[in-house]
C-alpha cells in the first residue's frame, strides 16, 4: 500500500505545481477544503453533522483522524463534493490530497485500509495514470502469484466423479470478475472433499486401466511394465508430461504397498489419487526463475503455457500448445501471438471462441436474468433462459464480424430472435413484438426509437432488476463501474435499502426517499444513470406508461468523470450514444477485458500494456480479437515483478 500511495504522492509533487515545497497543508489542503468542502462542512452549515473548516495538520487527535480517514474515503469514492457542488476538483487535485491524508494517518501509526487491490476495487487505480502517455514507460509491479485451478479445470480433472456441488467455485460478491488473490486460498473442507472427489474418480479410472494392464500382460509385458505404462498415461492425462524416473519409482512403491495390504487394485486406485492431489495439478505456479537486471521475474514456457491455455481455455495446456512452447528457434511472445490466434481461429473446438462469449456474459452481467424470479402475468408468459440464448447469439454475431464490437453491442438496433425457442412461452411479446411474429435468421433490426444495443435488451433489463420492478439503481450501478470505471461506497450495514411499497405511487415517485441527503451522496452516483431505463419495464417491454402515467424517462448526469457524459438526458438512446462514443468508456473496456484474462486487477505497472492494448484495439477497428492478441502477448502477461525480500528482526 505504502508503495502505491508514495508513488502517487511523487505524481501529485509534479501536478501539484510545487504546492508541497513549504508547508502542504497550508498551501494546498486548507484551500481544497475551503474551495470544494467548506460551503457544505464549515461553520454555517455541516451536512451529515460533519465540520471541516476547523481541521488541523495534526492526526494525534482521534476525533480529527477519524474525520481526515472519512475525507479520504469520501473523496477517493467520489462521494465529496456533491453533485450540487458549483465547481468540482481536477482529478489531480483530488489525487494529491487523498495522497496526502493517507500518508499522514500512515506516519501518524493509524492504518489506511488501500482497496485498491481488493475484488470489486480494481477501478480505484487511477484512470488518468493508467492511460497517460508519461507513465508508459513502467515497468510491470504485481508479484508472481500461487493460482489455485479454476472450477471449471476441476471438475474436467475430476470428469466422471459425482460433484454435488464444486468445492472450488468462487464467491463473485461483487459481480463475476473474479480476482484470485487471498479469499480464494486453499482450506482445509477444499482438502477433504477434493480427497474424496479424487479417490472416487481414480476408483472408476483404476478399473478401466486394468483392462489394458490385462491385454499387455497378455500380450507378453510384465506386471510391472503394464502398471507403469498405466501411471505413465494417467500422468499425461493430469499433468500434462512424462513423470521423473524418481516420481515413478516413488508411485511404483506406493501402488505394491497398497496392493499388498488392500489387493488389486487399490494400489493403482491410490498412485492415480495421489496424481490428482499433487499441487501441481491444483495448483498454478508462477515466477519460478530469477529476476533479470531490470529486477523482473520471467515466465518459464511451460509456465506461460499453463497461462495461456486457462486465460483461453478454463483448462490445462493442450499437446499442441506444449509443443509450440519446446520450439526454442521462437519467442515466447512470438508463440504467444501463434498459439492464442491458433486457438481463437479453431472452429472444430470453438473453446476459445466461446471464453469471449464468457467475457461478455460476466461483463454485462446478463446471465443473473434466468435467476430473477418473475410472477406469471396475464398475456405475457416470461422465459428467462431464452432471452439469454438470444442475447448469446447477437454477442457471437458481432464477435464474428470483430469490428467496433464494443460501440457496436452498446448501439445496434439489431437483434437476434429465435421465435422457434420462445413458441411455448411467449417470449416475442418481450420484445414488444406480436405473437405470431414470424422468424427470420437473420438479424431484425428495431426502429432507432425502441431498441439500441445491450442495454435495451430484455436479457440485460430483466438481469438488473428485481421480482416485481425495475432497478435503476442497480442499472445505473452497473454504467458506473463498467463504462464510466467509478466507484460506489459500500451500502453502510446501517442501512435498510428499501424502497417503500405503495400501489399509487411509479417507481421513480418511490424513489423519492434516495434524495435524502445522507443517501443521494450514493444514490447521485447511480440513479441519473439508470432512470432513463424505465422506458421498459421488469419483463424488458417497451412501454409509455406506468399506474397510467406516462413514463418519466429524463435525467440529468453531473460529475460523472467523463465530461462528454454529463448534461441533460432525454431518451435511454442519448445516454448510450453519449457512453458509446466516449473513448474513456472504451478505456474502461479495455481495463476489464484487462481483469478477465489476466484473473486480477490492473496495477500502475500496466500502464504500458493497457495503453498498447487499447491502440491496438483502435487501430485494428475495435477488433476484440486484436484486444486479445495485445494482452496475451503483453509485458503484463509474460513478466511479474521481482519478490520484496523481507529484512531480518534481531530477536
Amino acid at each position: 500500500m505504502m508503495i502505491l500511495r508514495n508513488c502517487l504522492l511523487s505524481i501529485a509533487f509534479v501536478t501539484g505545481t510545487g504546492a508541497f515545497a513549504d508547508d502542504p497543508f497550508k498551501k494546498s489542503i486548507q484551500p481544497f477544503l475551503k474551495t470544494y468542502c467548506v460551503s457544505c462542512h464549515g461553520e454555517e452549515t455541516q451536512k451529515g453533522k460533519i465540520r471541516l473548516d476547523h481541521l488541523s495538520s495534526s492526526m494525534a487527535d482521534r476525533k480529527e483522524a477519524e474525520l481526515w480517514a472519512r475525507s479520504l474515503e469520501a473523496i477517493e469514492f467520489g462521494e465529496m463534493p456533491s453533485d450540487k457542488a458549483d465547481k468540482f476538483p481536477t482529478k489531480a487535485e483530488a489525487r494529491l490530497v487523498q495522497d496526502w491524508i493517507a500518508q499522514s494517518l500512515t506516519q501518524a501509526g493509524l492504518k489506511v485500509e488501500d482497496k485498491a487491490d481488493k475484488e470489486g476495487y480494481g477501478n480505484l487505480i487511477p484512470h488518468d495514470l493508467l492511460f497517460s502517455p508519461t507513465e508508459s514507460k513502467r515497468v510491470v509491479d504485481a508479484a508472481a502469484r500461487l493460482w489455485r485451478i479454476s472450477p471449471k479445470a476441476l471438475a474436467n480433472t475430476v470428469r466422471g466423479a459425482r460433484m454435488v456441488s464444486n468445492p472450488f467455485a468462487l464467491d463473485k460478491p461483487h459481480g463475476n470478475f473474479r480476482d484470485f488473490k487471498g479469499k480464494y486460498s486453499f482450506n482445509s473442507l477444499m482438502a477433504e472433499q477434493v480427497t474424496e472427489l479424487a479417490l472416487v474418480h481414480s476408483e472408476k479410472e483404476a478399473k478401466n486401466a486394468r483392462k489394458t494392464i490385462v491385454m499387455m500382460k497378455e500380450k507378453g509385458s510384465t506386471i510391472d511394465e503394464a502398471n507403469r505404462e498405466a501411471i505413465k498415461r494417467h500422468c499425461h492425462n493430469v499433468l500434462r508430461r512424462t513423470p521423473t524416473g524418481e516420481e515413478m519409482d516413488v508411485m511404483m512403491g506406493l501402488l505394491k504397498k497398497v496392493d499388498s495390504e488392500l489387493g488389486v487394485p487399490f494400489g493403482l486406485q491410490a498412485v492415480y489419487a495421489s496424481i490428482i492431489l499433487r499441487p501441481e495439478t491444483l495448483f498454478r505456479f508462477e515466477g519460478t526463475e530469477d529476476a533479470d537486471d531490470d529486477g523482473l521475474v520471467a515466465l518459464t514456457r511451460r509456465e506461460l503455457a499453463n497461462s495461456l491455455s486457462f486465460a483461453l481455455t478454463d483448462l490445462p495446456p493442450d499437446s499442441n500448445m506444449l509443443r509450440a512452447f519446446e520450439n526454442n528457434e521462437s519467442s515466447p511472445r512470438e508463440i504467444l501471438l501463434a498459439e492464442t490466434r491458433r486457438l481463437l481461429d479453431d472452429e472444430k473446438r470453438p473453446t476459445a471462441r466461446n471464453r469471449l462469449l464468457q467475457f461478455f456474459q460476466e461483463y454485462f452481467d446478463y446471465l443473473k436474468a434466468e435467476d430473477v424470479f418473475k410472477d406469471q402475468i396475464k398475456g405475457h408468459k416470461h422465459w428467462a433462459p431464452a432471452l439469454v440464448y438470444d442475447l448469446n447469439a447477437l454477442v457471437m454475431h458481432v464477435l464474428k464480424n470483430d469490428k467496433q464490437v464494443l460501440k457496436t453491442l452498446l448501439t445496434t438496433p439489431e437483434y437476434l430472435i429465435y421465435v422457434n425457442s420462445h413458441r411455448d412461452h411467449g417470449n416475442p411479446l418481450a420484445y414488444n413484438l406480436p405473437p405470431d411474429w414470424k422468424p427470420t435468421p437473420k438479424p431484425f433490426k428495431f426502429p432507432e426509437d425502441q431498441r439500441m444495443g445491450v442495454l435495451t435488451h430484455p436479457a440485460w433489463l430483466v438481469a438488473h432488476s428485481g421480482n416485481f420492478d425495475n432497478d435503476p439503481i442497480l442499472r445505473g450501478h452497473w454504467i458506473k463501474y463498467k463504462l464510466l470505471g467509478g466507484n460506489v461506497p459500500d451500502i453502510p450495514i446501517t442501512v435498510d435499502a428499501k424502497l417503500p411499497e405503495d400501489e399509487n405511487m411509479t417507481l421513480r415517485e418511490r424513489m423519492h426517499v434516495t434524495r435524502a441527503e445522507e443517501c443521494y451522496k450514493c444514490h447521485s452516483k447511480m440513479n441519473p444513470l439508470g432512470l432513463p431505463f424505465e422506458r421498459y419495464d421488469h419483463f424488458g417491454r417497451f412501454r409509455f406508461l406506468e399506474l397510467d402515467k406516462p413514463v418519466d424517462v429524463t435525467s440529468k448526469i453531473v460529475n460523472s468523470g467523463v465530461p462528454e457524459v454529463d448534461g441533460e438526458i432525454r431518451t435511454p438512446f442519448e445516454l448510450i450514444e453519449r457512453l458509446a462514443n466516449s473513448t474513456h468508456c472504451e478505456q474502461v473496456f479495455v481495463r476489464y477485458v484487462f481483469r478477465f484474462f489476466m484473473g486480477r486487477n490492473e496495477t500502475l505497472g500496466d500502464a504500458k500494456s493497457l495503453q498498447e492494448a487499447h491502440k491496438a484495439y483502435v487501430d485494428n477497428d475495435g477488433s476484440m480479437e486484436s484486444l486479445v492478441l495485445s494482452l496475451l502477448s503483453s509485458d503484463s502477461f509474460l513478466y511479474r515483478a521481482k519478490p520484496v525480500s523481507l529484512a531480518k528482526v534481531s530477536p
